[in-house]
């Protein structure tokens, strides 16, 4: 009986450390910032997913930058040196384009050896066939 409570026990600690593992918070310096394509006022527009007034994104080295579609097809276009996918579906073809059908998202994550400073990328909306603004054009900020 001794034995088979040691084993319950060990299974139930092991089973707590696994999800305490995938339930763990990002760590220190890998933020991830959502943003979100959307029209607004008749006008294309990466924004902040929180506070639509936003534009501006400030980032660090190895933080996460997820993009909402809403609205229309996408096609995004970044230099070459800046973004990493997060996963097999979020690679970049070329190393620096993606098309993102509309309600889809794109993670990235910014690379370790990402250029500091502002780092200018293109959104075309098919749904109008003009590109998204932001900053005009939008930009990530890279510190």
């Amino acid at each position: 009986m001794r034995n088979k409570l040691f084993v319950l026990i060990s299974g139930i600690a092991a089973i707590t450390l696994f999800f305490g593992f995938l339930l763990a918070p990002a760590p220190p310096g890998s933020t991830v910032y959502e943003l979100k394509v959307i029209k607004i006022e008749g006008v294309w527009r990466v924004v902040d997913a929180s506070d639509y007034s936003k534009t501006k994104v400030k980032v660090k080295k190895k933080d996460t930058i997820v993009w909402t579609v809403e609205g229309t097809n996408a096609h995004f276009q970044f230099s070459n040196s800046v973004f990493n996918p997060k996963g097999v579906s979020d690679s970049l073809r070329n190393g620096y384009t993606k098309y993102i059908a509309d309600g889809k998202k794109l993670k990235l994550k910014v690379k370790d050896d990402a250029p500091v400073g502002p780092q200018v990328y293109a959104i075309f909306c098919s749904a109008d066939g003009v590109f998204a603004q932001g900053e005009s054009p939008p930009r990530i900020i890279i510190e």
